[in-house]
C-alpha cells in the first residue's frame, strides 16, 4: 500500500512538473484593448479588483484591488477604490486615520505604508455606523477596520486593526453588527505551491474559520475545517455561516448554534460569496487549477467562471449565470444590483457588468 501511495505521488509530481515546464505552450493570449462583448461590459484601469461591496446609497462599489498572496502569486501591496456605478468611473479611496476603536489596542498602522487588500465586508453596526473590514496581506497579516463616511463623497476613516501576523493567513472576512468577525484561515503562511497543487487532488483540510471578538479572543471553529477555505458570509438574520472551500469544490452552510451543516452546494472551485436580495451568490471557477497556471505572465486570466444564485436556507441552486470570460479576467465575486451582476477578478485590470436577465 505504501509503495502504491509513493507511486501515485511520484506520478502527480511528474505531471505537475511537466505542466509547469510546458504550460506556456498553451498560454492564454493577452486581451487587445478594453472592449465590451455580448456577455460582459468591462471597465478598465483596475488592479485585480478581487472583492466588492456596495455603498448604502447603491451608487458606488467599494473595490479591493488585490496585490498578491504568497505562495500563489508574488506578495505586493494593493489599494482600495470606489467605482461610480452611474458615471462608470474609478477613483482611489480617500483614507484618513482616526483612533483604534474597532480593532485591538496593540495593533497600529503607519499611514505611509500601503494596504494589501483581499476580502472585504461592509455592515451597518448596531450604533448605525458603517463598518468596513478588510483582509490585508501587506506589510503584515491583519484585518483593517474603516468607517465609511459621506463627506462630499464617500471616504474611509481608519478605525483600527487586528494583528494576525504569524497566527493566521486570512482570505475573506464577514462582520457581525457588533464589530466581531468571522474569517477564513486558508492555510499556514509557509504553505508551498507544491502542497497547494497536491491538495487539488488530495482535498485534505488546510484551514478553518476563525471567530474574533473585540476582547481580542480568537476561536478556531474546528467543525468548519476544509480544503482552502475562501469566501465567507454571515447570514445574521438566521445566525448561519456560508463557507466556500476553494480546493474542496464545495460551499457549506453552517448553523452557528448547532454547529451542523444545513446544506452543501458542490461545484468546482468556489471563490467569494455575497448574501444579497435574500439569496447567496457564489462565484465558481469553471476551469482547473492547472489551467490557471497558464495565466501567470499575463494581466487578464480569461478563463470561464459562473455566478450561482443559491437558497440561503440549504444552498440549493436557484439560477446559474455562466460566463466564457473572453474579455475579462476570471471572476472571483458576483454582486447583484439593479438588474446587473457586478463581477470582480483576482487576475484582471477590469471590472465587468453582466445582466441578470441572462442565465443558464
Amino acid at each position: 500500500m505504501r509503495k502504491r501511495i509513493i507511486t501515485i505521488l511520484g506520478a502527480l509530481t511528474l505531471s505537475i512538473m511537466a505542466f509547469l515546464w510546458f504550460g506556456d505552450e498553451n498560454s492564454i493570449e493577452p486581451l487587445d484593448g478594453c472592449k465590451d462583448n455580448e456577455e460582459l461590459k468591462v471597465y478598465c484601469n483596475f488592479m485585480n479588483p478581487e472583492d466588492l461591496a456596495l455603498t448604502p446609497d447603491g451608487n458606488f462599489l467599494i473595490v479591493a484591488e488585490f496585490g498578491g498572496m504568497a505562495p500563489l502569486v508574488e506578495m505586493t501591496s494593493g489599494k482600495l477604490s470606489f467605482f461610480n456605478i452611474k458615471d462608470k468611473t474609478r477613483s482611489q479611496a480617500k483614507i484618513t486615520f482616526g483612533e483604534n476603536e474597532w480593532g485591538y489596542g496593540d495593533c497600529s498602522r503607519d499611514p505611509s505604508i500601503p494596504f494589501g487588500p483581499h476580502g472585504i465586508d461592509l455592515v451597518q453596526r448596531e450604533d448605525g455606523k458603517q463598518q468596513l473590514a478588510v483582509v490585508s496581506h501587506h506589510p503584515n497579516e491583519s484585518i483593517e477596520m474603516f468607517e465609511l463616511l459621506e463627506k462630499d463623497g464617500w471616504v474611509l476613516e481608519w478605525r483600527g486593526c487586528v494583528d494576525v501576523d504569524g497566527k493566521y493567513y486570512f482570505n475573506d472576512v464577514s462582520l457581525d453588527r457588533s464589530g466581531n468577525f468571522y474569517a477564513t484561515h486558508m492555510f499556514e503562511s509557509d504553505f508551498s505551491m507544491i502542497r497547494a497543487l497536491w491538495n487539488v487532488f488530495a482535498k485534505s483540510d488546510t484551514g478553518m474559520v476563525i471567530r474574533w471578538t473585540q476582547d481580542n479572543k480568537f476561536e478556531e471553529l474546528n467543525y468548519t475545517a476544509g480544503s482552502f477555505p475562501n469566501g465567507i458570509a454571515l447570514d445574521q438574520k438566521n445566525n448561519n455561516l456560508i463557507v466556500n472551500y476553494n480546493l474542496g469544490d464545495k460551499s457549506v452552510l453552517f448553523d452557528l448554534n448547532s454547529k451542523q451543516s444545513l446544506g452543501t452546494y458542490e461545484h468546482n472551485s468556489p471563490d467569494n460569496v455575497v448574501i444579497k436580495d435574500g439569496f447567496a451568490w457564489v462565484t465558481n471557477h469553471d476551469h482547473s487549477v492547472t489551467e490557471s497556471l497558464g495565466c501567470a505572465e499575463i494581466v487578464n486570466c480569461t478563463l470561464p467562471f459562473s455566478v450561482n444564485k443559491l437558497s440561503v436556507s440549504d444552498l440549493s441552486l436557484v439560477e446559474s449565470y455562466k460566463f466564457e470570460s473572453k474579455n475579462m479576467g476570471v471572476g472571483t465575486v458576483g454582486l447583484p444590483h439593479d438588474g446587473s451582476l457586478w463581477i470582480g477578478s483576482y487576475h484582471s485590470d477590469r471590472l465587468a457588468e453582466g445582466s441578470l436577465s441572462f442565465s443558464e
